[in-house]
């Protein structure tokens, strides 16, 4: 019996996707209402120079000595180990001044709990509207106009709304579940968190061909974990045939798209 291909939808990720009027505002005011219990919960968690050192300090440097080479000598003639043994140093006597200065952004003034830190995110709705319509938005979505790259998630499951769902897609064939019964809830869950993930390193990087390479592995892996029986196996979009199922995304200036394919034996 042929190959036969269920569907073979490609969505094409918008330049950029401008948040709706409302959203800069709710965004700071869940900030500015929880700033008491954002401040409590830090003091809490970080409260003292001890637990400074061992979960910030420690933890960073140890994240920062592989950035090192063994073998590197600086003009100044430190070695790797007097350079990480510096940045730890630093880091480690660094409580006070940190603490100070997010006890000044929280304090109370002139009758304002947490002016400075008030201000400080109302200026930053601007900001972060354009940081988030030029990367997360890209890859969900609203509620308003709709999810983008999470509707692969139907389609792929066979969800009574997929036929609803071709926001920017390119649609060939109809829905199909191919994940095993039981297991589309944890599919769609997994799948959407690397979605968006893989989606905002692969802008980041500028559409680096490795960064690409790295998302798409990881798609298909998900994919070929919870998939069910009579599914061809799944490859990364770039390796693949229009015979293999496959996943990924394509970078092809100007356009930046996802594609998926579901192909049955």
């Amino acid at each position: 019996m042929a190959d036969d291909i269920q569907f073979n939808n490609i969505i094409t990720i918008p330049t950029s996707v401008e948040p709706a009027g409302d959203m800069p505002d709710k965004w700071a005011a869940g900030l500015v209402n929880n700033a008491t219990l954002i401040n409590d919960r830090r003091i809490a968690k970080i409260g003292d120079e001890g637990t400074f050192q061992s979960k910030v300090a420690e933890p960073s440097s140890e994240k920062y000595n592989p950035m090192i080479d063994a073998a590197f000598i600086a003009k100044s003639g430190r070695n790797a180990a007097n350079i990480i043994r510096s940045q730890y140093k630093n880091l480690a006597g660094a409580f006070n001044h940190w603490n100070d200065k997010l006890a000044l952004s929280f304090a109370t003034v002139d009758g304002v709990v947490a002016k400075r830190y008030v201000d400080q995110v109302n200026n930053s709705k601007d900001g972060w509207a354009t940081a988030v319509g030029n990367k997360t938005l890209r890859a969900t979505g609203d509620k308003i106009r709709g999810t983008i790259l999470g509707q692969i998630l139907y389609w792929g499951t066979g969800d009574f709304l997929a036929n609803q769902m071709t926001n920017h897609m390119a649609v060939t064939g109809t829905p199909y579940n191919f994940v095993q019964a039981g297991l589309e809830r944890a599919w769609k869950s997994a799948m959407m968190g690397q979605l968006v993930r893989g989606c905002i390193q692969v802008i980041t990087a500028d559409f680096l061909a490795a960064e690409i390479a790295a998302a798409n592995t990881v798609l298909a892996g998900l994919c070929s974990r919870f998939t069910g029986a009579g599914i061809k196996p799944w490859i990364e979009i770039g390796a693949s045939t229009p015979a293999d199922s496959a996943i990924g995304f394509i970078w092809s200036d100007p356009d930046f798209q996802l594609q998926m394919r579901v192909v049955t034996v």
